[in-house]
């Protein structure tokens, strides 16, 4: 049976965010690929994967991954690297604050995988980013914490954190052009939907089982779409 690895975030890792609690879903995207291409996809996604941590867990599977005979790795961030220290930003909303992953750094480390799964002779294939809900985001990010204070950090504008959050999708597009690699765009398929944030968790970034089918039958279509062909019986 043909195999694939994928590193990325909670989003791949298929993350819910329910009734103030994370579970992860049997019914993932990369769960309904699997059934769907009758592949195993090695997932090593972890819940608040910056690029930082990563290039460490990817750098951790670098030998096995040159050993084996898997073609493609599937790579999927930018959805924490964008976010910030709610916190200190809550407690002083007027001094300097950055992302966990600066844009130039989160562009470098991503480049750099890319270029040593290259250099090992796999492909390595990017995902975008599904949208957020700012107003749901902002609520559960505000919890406990001064949401005037972090509004007053965004200068009153609550669509800045989706505007952020695009800042980092756009990047992904563009790194993959850059490095002549396909970019599976999940991104569209939300944005089709006449209300996409009914596709989300409660927290306005995580999507929900639905949304998850959404992604799904975004891939499924890059696949039919690129003529790309699994077979079964390896």
């Amino acid at each position: 049976m043909k195999t694939m690895l994928a590193f990325g975030d909670s989003v791949l890792k298929g993350v819910l965010y329910e009734n103030e609690h994370y579970r992860v879903t049997d019914a993932s995207f990369y769960r309904r690929c699997e059934e769907a291409l009758g592949i195993v996809i090695h997932n090593k996604a972890k819940l608040g994967s910056t690029i930082d941590k990563g290039e460490k867990v990817f750098e951790r599977n670098l030998s096995a991954i040159s050993e084996s005979s898997i073609e493609y790795v599937v790579l999927e961030f930018g959805g924490n690297d964008c976010d910030f220290n709610w916190k200190d930003i809550s407690e002083d909303p007027y001094r300097e604050h950055l992302p966990k992953s600066t844009i130039t750094d989160f562009i470098a480390t991503y480049s750099c995988i890319i270029d040593q799964i290259k250099n090992i002779d796999k492909k390595p294939v990017l995902l975008s980013l599904p949208p957020i809900d700012s107003a749901r985001y902002l609520k559960h990010i505000s919890r406990g914490l001064s949401e005037d204070n972090i509004l007053k950090w965004m200068k009153n504008d609550r669509q800045y954190i989706t505007n952020w959050h695009e800042r980092y999708n756009i990047e992904v597009f563009k790194i993959a052009i850059e490095s002549s690699i396909p970019v599976i765009d999940i991104t569209s398929a939300f944005l089709e939907q006449k209300n996409y944030s009914g596709y989300l968790c409660e927290d306005g970034i995580h999507p929900n089982e639905q949304g998850h089918r959404i992604i799904a039958e975004a891939i499924m279509q890059h696949i039919a779409r690129k003529k790309i062909l699994f077979d079964k019986a390896n």
